[in-house]
């Protein structure tokens, strides 16, 4: 199998939690959407270590695998951002001095 037929590649199983059809393995525009992020911010997380690209010879951006990507994702927001947004503890009360 060469490159274009596996760019193609199609779940329709529905096993692993996808919609049937779904690509397995993304552009760049089709990552940055499912990220909410633009191809720039894309583009710099391709050259962090462990984010799930896949390149040709010359270095050359080619897809994403989908499932790797949402793995990457979750590890990613965990180191990044690791507290919880909001604390739902009551707010300590100060002693005035």
């Amino acid at each position: 199998m060469h490159l274009p037929d596996l760019m193609t590649v199609r779940s329709d199983k529905g096993e692993n939690g996808w919609q049937p059809g779904e690509p397995l393995l993304l552009t760049r525009e089709q990552a940055a959407q499912l990220c909410q992020v633009s191809q720039e911010i894309l583009d710099e997380w391709s050259y962090l270590p462990g984010f799930p690209v896949i390149r040709r010879s010359g270095g050359h951006f080619v897809r994403i695998h989908r499932a790797a990507l949402e793995r990457w994702l979750e590890q990613f927001s965990l180191v990044t951002n690791p507290q919880p947004r909001y604390d739902e503890s009551p707010p300590r009360l100060r002693r005035r001095t």
